[in-house]
């Protein structure tokens, strides 16, 4: 077995300026320190040391590298008796690769603001196995294959730290935040945001998080007042029902999804991948009308997501928009509506069976 001993005199070499790794690498220092203290043999925290500068060839080393201004979240590592290297493709990559060793090590962080840390062997206080000796994992260049934390409300104050630190330490490569409830107008745009996703936007920042903007908001695009027109509410058992979801197909909706969507996505010119979804928990609800019978609700689905695509292409080329759809239908129909090339499929939405092995979490279910 693969032993890690604590009660070496081990160095960290970190490469120059990466603010973002921080946090990890406070981490990387505390944890080592903690299995120290735990082991009796009173050494303080791990030095660190600037990857550039010279070290005794005799002194054993834990070496830090990552790639600055990247959005590449691959890492490897392995283990050497006198050396470990750990490796980034970006910052965000450089800590995937603290928190895989730190787990590799018997680390674990169940839910945010909770940490397990492994007791000592009592035969071998200082010597911690590793779970292997080397790690990989290539950075996910889909869209779709992203590990996700979707806040989809307010995070109380006490609870942001610890959720954002959370995400880091469990590999996840963006923070989802909502849509602000009402559209700034173009005046506006330069305003400060809420206090709320300010706070979570910095903290982002801090551990190399990417942040994307969205989620159950594609109704949010339409106005289901009692003064809208009611022909854009969803049709039900042949009545009007503004409850949920909308009615596709008729274009005073799809003027208004085009109009909303400029002003949302004109909010965010910097986001790279936004997320409109169908209403929560009625994801499958949507319009039997006349016209919208001739579709399956896979089809007005994607009928209404691709509306809003083709305005970002517009507002933000380059940008991507996710669209839920769980099954793939085998038999297309005539009036197939395929999704624009700025859009990806979500099998699974956060708080679903399966979701979390799909990388999706939801902060507050």
């Amino acid at each position: 077995m693969i032993k890690f001993d604590v009660a070496r005199n081990w160095t960290l070499l970190v490469p120059p300026g990466p603010a973002a790794v921080q946090p990890a690498l406070a981490d990387l220092r505390r944890i080592l320190a903690f299995f120290r203290a735990q082991a009796g043999s009173g050494l303080r925290e791990p030095p660190v040391q600037a990857s550039s500068a010279p070290i005794d060839s005799s002194v054993p080393v834990i070496a830090l590298s990552g790639e600055p201004n990247s959005s590449a979240n691959g890492f490897s590592w392995r283990f050497g008796i006198d050396r470990v290297e750990i490796c980034g493709a970006s910052e965000r990559g450089l800590c995937n690769g603290i928190y895989d060793f730190l787990a590799a090590l018997g680390a674990s962080w169940p839910k945010p603001g909770e940490e397990i840390l492994p007791p000592p062997h009592p035969d071998h206080p200082t010597e911690y196995p590793l779970r292997a000796a080397s790690a990989y994992q290539a950075t996910a260049k889909e869209p779709g294959k992203l590990r996700r934390l979707v806040i989809a409300g307010g995070a109380p104050p006490s609870r942001r730290e610890d959720l954002v630190a959370w995400a880091a330490r469990s590999r996840i490569d963006a923070l989802v935040l909502p849509f602000a409830e009402k559209p700034r107008s173009p005046a506006g745009l330069a305003g400060k945001p809420g206090r709320d996703r300010e706070s979570l936007l910095g903290l982002a920042r801090q551990y190399a998080l990417s942040v994307e903007i969205g989620g159950w908001g594609l109704g949010c695009l339409v106005s289901r007042r009692p003064f809208a027109k009611k022909d854009i509410f969803r049709m039900e058992g042949g009545k009007r029902t503004r409850d949920y979801n909308f009615c596709p197909t008729n274009p005073d909706t799809i003027a208004l999804l085009r109009t909303e969507a400029r002003k949302r996505f004109n909010e965010y010119p910097e986001t790279q991948v936004f997320h409109l979804w169908p209403d929560r928990d009625a994801e499958h609800l949507w319009c039997s009308c006349p016209s919208c019978r001739a579709f399956s609700r896979e089809e007005q689905n994607r009928i209404a997501v691709s509306t809003v695509a083709d305005v970002l292409a517009e507002t933000n080329p380059g940008a991507k928009i996710s669209y839920y759809e769980k099954t793939v239908e085998t038999d297309a129909s005539p009036n197939e509506v395929g999704p624009r090339p700025n859009m990806f499929r979500l099998r699974f939405l956060p708080g679903q069976e399966g979701a979390e092995k799909a990388g999706l979490f939801l902060a507050n279910p």
